[in-house]
């Protein structure tokens, strides 16, 4: 991901001072939190969408630093809350924030987060650019609510999957797209939101296929999560979907996994059946999808900057 941003960094570093601004409390209990969180971000994708897209349809202007920072400040509070859901120790290869303090503080971090971002886009006065921000993270919410409630659904289809990361991760990125590109012409815009959805599908499929066969070391979190809660990511669905006459005991594995053994086991069997191979097709498909988008923009380093980091997604951590 560094060498795909490397000319982007000086913008980068530009939306991480406003995330710190944002995010500073005259408050110096409040504030030492904040300090010993650290660096926990993501891997500034979302901010990267804005200001690649704004360089493809003109300028980075001060606008996008504060969108970059209050869609990334969004992106880290589902983090710190995904991580408690998740009971998941370590996140960028440092411990999560409910193990590091405690899990009401980090609810209370999470929500901090959230309340900074809308404060963010507030200041910009465009009562237009707001509102997708706030309906975007209702969608968000609405997302991981219903991944929560089809914990263990051995029934869960392929397109219910896609209604759930859409919601988890490729809504944020599409609006990422979006606002990058308002500055351009309809089309661009309309490219440019679509090569977000379609750039989050995929990198959400590649994290559930990093849960089951990733490094830990490499992708610097907790993996097989979402074995232990149940959830039904689209390698599973490969898996049940080819299982044939052996699909009612995969089934009824999936549903009483509890121990680390049971874990291992079902992990060995997604790995093995090549379930995860076929989830990163779908991947790749997608990543296509995304680089389709571009022929909305002028040739040059925006447009390869962007055809690269679609690339990306399927390269990283494995």
């Amino acid at each position: 991901m560094h060498d795909v941003l490397q000319d982007l960094l000086p913008h980068l570093e530009e939306v991480q001072k406003h995330m710190h601004v944002a995010l500073a409390s005259d408050e110096p209990k409040v504030a030492g939190l904040i300090s010993d969180l650290g660096t926990f971000h993501g891997k500034m994708l979302r901010p990267a969408l804005v200001l690649m897209f704004a360089e493809a349809v003109g300028n980075v202007s001060a606008i996008h630093y504060r969108i970059s920072a209050a869609l990334e400040l969004i992106h880290t509070a589902t983090l710190i809350h995904d991580d408690l859901i998740d009971d998941a120790n370590t996140r960028r290869g440092q411990p999560t924030a409910h193990v590091r303090f405690n899990n009401t503080t980090a609810i209370l971090l999470g929500d901090y987060f959230y309340t900074h971002a809308f404060n963010l886009v507030a200041d910009l006065m465009n009562p237009g650019v707001t509102k997708r921000l706030t309906a975007t993270t209702n969608v968000i919410c609405k997302g991981e609510l219903h991944q929560q409630s089809v914990a263990r659904d051995v029934k869960l289809s392929e397109a219910e999957y896609n209604q759930i990361i859409y919601g988890k991760t490729a809504v944020l990125t599409e609006l990422a797209g979006e606002l990058g590109a308002v500055e351009g012409s309809a089309e661009q815009r309309r490219a440019a939101a679509a090569y977000g959805k379609a750039a989050g599908m995929a990198f959400q499929v590649v994290d559930d296929c990093l849960d089951f066969s990733g490094d830990p070391q490499k992708v610097g979190k907790t993996l097989s999560t979402d074995i232990e809660r149940g959830r039904l990511t689209l390698p599973i669905i490969r898996l049940l979907e080819n299982a044939g006459a052996k699909r009612a005991a995969y089934e009824l594995q999936l549903q009483t996994v509890t121990t680390p053994e049971q874990v291992a086991a079902v992990r060995a069997l997604v790995i093995d059946s090549g379930a995860v191979d076929a989830a990163l097709a779908t991947a790749r498909a997608y990543v296509a999808e995304a680089q389709r988008q571009l022929v909305a923009f002028p040739d040059g380093l925006a447009r390869q900057r962007l055809w690269d980091l679609a690339e990306f997604i399927v390269a990283r951590d494995f």
